[in-house]
């Protein structure tokens, strides 16, 4: 519509033009030395038009010469971006169906063109990882830095999680630096906690704790978990008595009753042979919280009258009827006191819903304090047999 009402206009002003021309032709002279020009007024315009119209013409023609190099640069280009796109899609397809050297095959052939090339080559890293083959994803990872040296973090970061299960320590030292680069990138910070965690090493997580709380690396859930993993950690390996004191006396009240903290204190202590005082605690902390370790601790305690323990466990029955970590605490207990009875029915309960080999020792052993020496042996051999069983599935597994 819009072109029929330009060429009605261009109509309407070429007809009125004309009509003035033929009415008065009028002339046109042009005096330059001796050179004399006449003509009409008419033909003078038309004239001019036409060599605005050829000038307009050849400059926009000078442009688009000037500018054809460029334009099939970029023509170039999009093409080649265009068939990179394709490339990456049929590379994505392939690790979508597991296919990890197709999927590097087609990542890497796409990476220089693609406008994603920093994502085609980590995500080949990743391929050739899952195919154990180390130069190759070295090989990309170095042409991300070289191609991409601005993304150095998530490059690291990358690397890092490659190295972590293999190499462990190279992880770290490269999280460390990355750390140390940006110690604001709360991504970083979370990871380089985490591997922390998986490496036991407690004193440099004590230290990065107080930064992943200012920077809010972590949510409050996670970061309370780390924390007490890392205290639970701390307890575990003191070297000795006054060390673990030490340790325990910088504790609160609440963080000396969390479960996974209070079951590294009880195995040190029990290890160490100094027993007193661990019942209690561990009493006051089942009281707050469930954990079947404690439980599991509360009957190896031999400090102190069995019956007591005894009586005080049958009081976390309610509800925990068909837990089998809580029924040999329960038959260890009773055993302990000469409740044989009860032993026997704890202990036999929780080896239906349970069959340890540890569960089979203990009544075993109540049948020996009994001396009920052929029950014992009868336990005895059912329990090889328990042993044979699980060493036949674990190594058709």
């Amino acid at each position: 519509m819009g072109k029929i009402l330009k060429w009605i206009v261009f109509f309407i002003i070429a007809t009125v033009l004309t009509s003035l021309a033929l009415q008065d032709n009028g002339k046109l002279s042009m005096v330059w030395h001796d050179w004399v020009i006449e003509t009409s007024l008419s033909f003078a315009i038309v004239l001019s038009i036409v060599a605005i119209l050829i000038f307009y013409f050849l400059v926009r023609l000078w442009a688009f010469l000037i500018h054809l190099p460029r334009h099939l640069r970029e023509k170039r280009a999009l093409k080649r971006q265009n068939k990179a796109g394709k490339i990456l899609t049929k590379g994505m397809i392939a690790l979508e169906y597991g296919d990890w050297k197709m999927a590097e095959k087609q990542l890497i052939k796409s990476a220089k063109d693609s406008p994603t090339g920093l994502v085609n080559y980590l995500s080949a890293a990743k391929m050739a990882h899952n195919q154990q083959a180390a130069d190759r994803c070295n090989d990309y990872l170095a042409q991300a830095r070289m191609h991409y040296p601005d993304d150095f973090d998530t490059i690291g970061l990358v690397e890092a999680r490659l190295l972590r299960e293999t190499e462990p320590h190279k992880a770290q030292a490269i999280l460390k630096t990355l750390v140390d680069q940006q110690p604001k990138n709360r991504v970083l910070l979370a990871e380089y906690a985490q591997l922390l965690e998986q490496l036991e090493d407690w004193p440099t997580l004590s230290e990065l704790l107080p930064r992943l709380r200012k920077t809010s690396a972590m949510d409050k859930a996670e970061l309370l978990r780390l924390e007490i993993r890392m205290i639970a950690g701390k307890v575990a390996t003191a070297d000795n008595e006054e060390a673990l004191e030490a340790l325990w006396q910088t504790l609160s009240s609440k963080q000396q009753l969390e479960s996974d903290i209070l079951a590294e204190f009880v195995e040190q202590r029990m290890g160490w042979g100094l027993e007193q005082g661990l019942a209690e605690r561990i009493a006051k902390s089942i009281k707050q919280q469930w954990s079947d370790r404690l439980v599991y601790q509360y009957g190896r305690i031999q400090f102190g009258p069995a019956f007591d323990r005894f009586k005080v466990a049958e009081g976390w029955l309610k509800g925990k009827e068909d837990n089998p970590v809580l029924l040999l605490t329960l038959g260890r207990l009773a055993c302990m006191s000469q409740f044989w009875g009860a032993a026997h029915a704890y202990l036999k309960r929780s080896l239906t819903l349970q069959p340890e080999i540890e569960t089979f020792h203990v009544l075993a052993k109540c049948y020996e304090a009994e001396g009920l020496e052929s029950k014992a042996a009868l336990t005895y051999k059912e329990a090889i047999l328990q042993l044979e069983k699980k060493t036949e599935v674990s190594s058709e597994l």
